[in-house]
């Protein structure tokens, strides 16, 4: 970007106190450089001297783990740095901080990096010739990413409007056809080393779409993805970014860390409780560092976590958008819910949403895991459909493949009233499946969960299948078919 003298005033206007509200957050609370330390770099993002000048200060400062930044600090660290500390008296020294510092709130940081972020947007599409002075009260009201939306909207319609957003072709078959159809190119990543069946019938994950995995509260979904998603798409050496709104960081890594332990180090020793407890053994301890090390030769800097603290599908797709950018080709998206609950149309909400992550999907190439819950009032629903979504059962006419599970009632065993009647297809001698069903036996100690393959556009719905679910390890063991009923 140039010189904001080069800029129109209506642009630049306020950019002072735009980098200031964000600097001087950063000041009161020298941690959340942390947070925007790969974000913002001064002489690119920074537009003004003070801006640069108190940025890069603090930073110096937050690297040399200085925690508060008081008067004495500020002053024990420019001392003896006479061209840094000239810069801070001429500037009104602690003074001046401490005035700006005190009419901010912290809290709002990310508010005032958005401004700033706007801002930049802003100037870079008038380097780029947009007359953006002309609209700029109504961008002023905006976020970055509503700003980012309208623009995009505005080129979609326009090159919708000279025919390159429709490609019309002829439905012949080419020369390639059959070659294409012989090289299983419609096939997508496969996961069937955690899941052979469900990968069978939905020939894999696939990119340019977006699946669902719903459960009621408490089922097993995070658990679930972790060991049938996650680990096999990372396995194949592709890269993926959780995007979650509820838990945190720390307990997706108790799940993965059990998950390492059990699938990769065939150990069984350390359950994910007793992980929280802590005071572990001697073994214990040393089996961690070796699930560490796995993750790491395997696994670093293929697996990226985002928190979010709020539904608002806007920052799930900006992540995306981001991510995908940067090589990542999956997308885990734990939990999809209506921005607000209480909404009149949250159905309507959550479908447009819905139809917002698939826009992503297809026009980044990636491939988009959302979990869902499932609606309280339908828990005593023995087969579960698209009926049982909590608030959205239209958002099954757009993704590509739609999974649901709950655990095995009592009176589902062997035997009993409404036996799921759990089979398995024998193998022949060369270990081929036959036709001939094998009944499974259920042990009523374990616990299990019915999975139910309700859409998939690549074999027929209405298909249910049993795992044994052992949370203590995160261990999903896939055993056969099953046929609920369908009675309530």
């Amino acid at each position: 970007m140039q010189s904001l003298d080069n800029y129109p005033k209506e642009i630049t206007e306020n950019r002072e106190m735009i980098e200031a509200n964000f600097i001087f957050c950063l000041w009161r609370n020298p941690e959340l450089y942390g947070d925007y330390e790969k974000e913002v770099i001064a002489d690119q993002h920074l537009l003004t001297d003070d801006g640069r000048f108190y940025y890069s200060l603090g930073y110096e400062m937050y690297k040399l783990n200085y925690k508060s930044f008081d008067d004495a600090s500020i002053y024990s660290y420019v001392e003896g740095k006479e061209t840094l500390k000239n810069g801070f008296s001429r500037r009104g020294g602690y003074k001046t901080v401490d005035e700006i510092k005190r009419i901010l709130n912290e809290d709002n940081i990310e508010t005032y990096y958005d401004e700033l972020v706007k801002n930049n947007m802003l100037l870079k599409l008038h380097d780029k010739g947009f007359n953006v002075v002309k609209e700029i009260n109504k961008f002023k009201k905006m976020t970055s990413v509503q700003l980012y939306d309208y623009f995009e909207y505005q080129l979609d319609n326009v090159f919708l409007n000279r025919g390159n957003g429709v490609k019309v072709e002829d439905l012949d078959f080419d020369d390639g056809f059959i070659d294409s159809v012989n090289a299983g190119e419609e096939m997508g990543l496969s996961y069937a080393s955690a899941c052979p069946l469900l990968n069978f019938h939905t020939l894999g994950l696939h990119k340019s779409n977006v699946q669902i995995f719903a459960g009621f509260s408490g089922t097993g979904k995070t658990s679930f993805c972790i060991n049938s998603y996650i680990i096999p798409i990372l396995d194949q050496g592709e890269k993926v970014v959780i995007i979650a709104n509820e838990m945190n960081k720390r307990a997706w890594q108790h799940i993965l860390m059990a998950t390492i332990l059990s699938q990769k180090l065939d150990y069984y020793g350390l359950p994910r409780k007793k992980q929280k407890m802590g005071n572990l053994t001697q073994e214990q301890q040393e089996m961690m560092e070796k699930a560490r090390k796995y993750f790491n030769e395997h696994y670093k800097g293929k697996l990226k976590f985002a928190k979010i603290y709020d539904y608002s599908i806007d920052d799930v797709k900006k992540i995306m958008r981001k991510m995908a950018k940067q090589g990542f080709g999956y997308m885990l998206y734990d939990t999809f819910k209506s921005e607000d609950a209480a909404a009149v149309n949250v159905t309507g909400e959550l479908i447009e949403a819905s139809k917002q992550l698939l826009q992503v999907a297809e026009k980044e190439n990636i491939g988009i895991i959302i979990t869902m819950q499932l609606a309280i009032y339908m828990e005593n629903t023995r087969y579960l459909t698209a009926a049982t979504l909590s608030n959205a059962k239209g958002v099954k006419e757009v993704v590509s493949e739609l999974v649901l599970t709950r655990p095995l009632w009592d009176d589902e065993f062997n035997g009993g009233k409404y036996d799921v009647k759990p089979y398995k297809f024998k193998k022949d001698l060369n270990g081929k499946f036959t036709k001939i069903k094998e009944e499974i036996v259920l042990n009523p100690d374990k616990k299990y969960r019915i999975v139910f393959l309700d859409k998939t556009r690549n074999d027929e719905g209405e298909t249910a299948l049993l795992y044994q679910f052992d949370g203590a390890w995160n261990k999903w063991t896939e055993l056969g078919y099953c046929q609920p009923k369908h009675q309530r």
